[in-house]
């Protein structure tokens, strides 16, 4: 259904030299057949105007089927690995500063 526009607002630039284009071209036709010719007129730019609606509205949805999703795309889950494969020590999973026993320990070992 088409909008009816508010009688305030007005219309968009080139709209009335369409429509004086329009009613100087049924003034041509004569009488008797005017009002079917301006009907048939009406009826032929409604479906012109709704083919190019369609059209843009496919252009539009072929251009965002082709573009990837925006967010977080779902990404096979990565599997665990066990701490040997990844060469470390099995107790390592504790990251922040050592404490003092962990430290002489460590210090221990690379001196002797």
């Amino acid at each position: 259904m088409a909008k009816a526009a508010a009688p305030s607002a007005r219309a968009p630039r080139g709209t009335r030299v369409l429509t004086q284009a329009f009613f100087s071209a049924a003034e041509e036709i004569p009488e008797g057949q005017r009002d079917a010719v301006v009907k048939a007129a009406f009826a032929s730019i409604r479906d012109a105007l709704k083919e190019a609606r369609d059209k843009a509205k496919a252009a539009k949805d072929k251009a965002k089927a082709g573009r990837p999703a925006r967010g977080r795309t779902a990404e096979p889950a990565r599997a665990t690995r066990s701490s040997a494969v990844k060469g470390r020590k099995a107790r390592t999973s504790r990251r922040g500063r050592p404490s003092a026993r962990a430290a002489a320990e460590t210090s221990g070992e690379a001196a002797g």
